[in-house]
Order: structure tokens, then sequence, then C-alpha cells
């Protein structure tokens, strides 16, 4: 009689990560902290003493439209975003167009409260800085349904080219709005109810979270720029 023996199936070995992977996923971690602290100072700066005007909705919602929302949906894609690593390809598609449909949304009422409460406009830098993001992110919006829709559009453009102007605009309207961002935080409203010493380490924090969210589009810019010229 012979004897059977059991196969017992091979173990697959666990994929181990690099110190480089462990690094970026640290330092993505620390963004999603900045973006937090930063968020949560200027928005309670504002609330603390809030008066209904229409002026304080305006510092309110692009505020809200920039730091979280933008800065959120600019890494959502990054292959070291801790928290949508697990998340389906498709599923983020979704939450990337929502963060940035609601920054838009926000951008375009806050500016708009604000034009309706002055008589000149555009004319600091912090106004003209925030007019030019504001045309950038309703440019990428357009440009990221067109993206979405890029197969039924490739007859125009190759649909690779669709994404890298998406994400070039993107990312020209989230620089400009953090830097009408930190002009806004010597405005009067910041300066009266903030010290110099919080407002300057906020535009500190902000400058760290704009170079990091740089860092994940211009990655996902070279992959499209490679693609566009093979």
């Amino acid at each position: 009689m012979t004897n059977i023996s059991s196969k017992t199936p091979k173990s697959v070995p666990k994929k181990t990560s690099t110190f480089y992977e462990r690094l970026s996923w640290i330092c993505n971690t620390i963004f999603h902290q900045l973006v937090a602290v930063v968020g949560t100072f200027i928005l309670w700066t504002l609330c603390y003493n809030f008066e209904n005007k229409l002026s304080r909705w305006h510092m309110i919602l692009t505020s809200t439209a920039y730091i979280p929302l933008m800065a959120e949906a600019i890494v959502l894609f990054a292959s070291d975003n801790v928290w949508t690593q697990k998340i389906p390809r498709t599923t983020r598609y979704y939450i990337h167009g929502s963060f940035l449909f609601t920054s838009a949304v926000f951008a375009t009422v806050g500016i708009s409260f604000m034009i309706s409460t002055k008589t000149s406009h555009f004319r600091s830098t912090h106004a003209w800085t925030g007019l030019v993001s504001w045309i950038f992110v309703l440019l990428s919006q357009f440009l990221g349904v067109a993206s979405a829709k890029s197969q039924s559009l490739k007859f125009l453009l190759r649909p690779v080219w669709f994404k890298f102007i998406h994400n070039l605009f993107g990312m020209l309207g989230y620089l400009f709005g953090l830097t009408s961002l930190c002009y806004g935080l010597e405005k009067r409203t910041m300066v009266n109810s903030a010290s110099y010493e919080s407002r300057l380490a906020t535009t500190v924090l902000i400058s760290i979270i704009a170079a990091w969210s740089v860092i994940a589009a211009l990655k996902s810019g070279y992959n499209q720029l490679k693609a566009i010229f093979s």
C-alpha cells in the first residue's frame, strides 16, 4: 500500500516595503496632518468671532476650497497616499471629481461674495492671484470632464493630452490659490484675530503643503509627458 503524502501549498513570500516607500508614507501622513492643522486654524480663527457678513463667508469658503479640498484632491492618486491605497482607482476618480467640483463651487461663490461687497476689484496681490487661480480651476474642471470622456474625444486630441492639461491647469490653479491664501493671512480680519507668529507659521506650513502636493502632481505630469512623446 502506497502512502499518499499531502502536498502543502508553497507560501508566497510577502513583499517587503523599501525604505523609500516607508519614508514616503510617513511624509504623506505628515502632509495630511498639516492640512488638518492649517485648515482647522484658519476656520477656527474666522469662526471664533464670527460676523455674518459676505466678506467673512468669502474667507471661509475660499479657504476651505484650497485647504483641505483641493489639497486632498491633488494627492489622491499618488501611490504613497496612505488613505486611498486600498480604494479602487475608479472610486478614486469619483472622489477626486467630487472634491474638485466642491472646491470650484466654494471658490466661485466665495469670490462672488467679495465682488458684491466692493466697488473696486482685483487691485491687490491677494485679489489678482485669487482671480488667476479661479480661472485655472474652472478650466481644469472642464478638462477633467474631457479627460473622463477622452476616448470619445480622441478625434480632437490623444486622451493623455486631456489628462496632462487637466493636471497642469489644476496645479497652477492650486498654487495661485495657495499664494492668494497666504496674502489673505495679512488682511485685517486675520491680523486682528491672530498673532504675527501664528500667521507666519501658517504661511510656512502652507508652503510645505504646496511643495508636497506639487511633487505628486509633477510625478503624474512626467509620466503623462513620457506617454505623449513615446
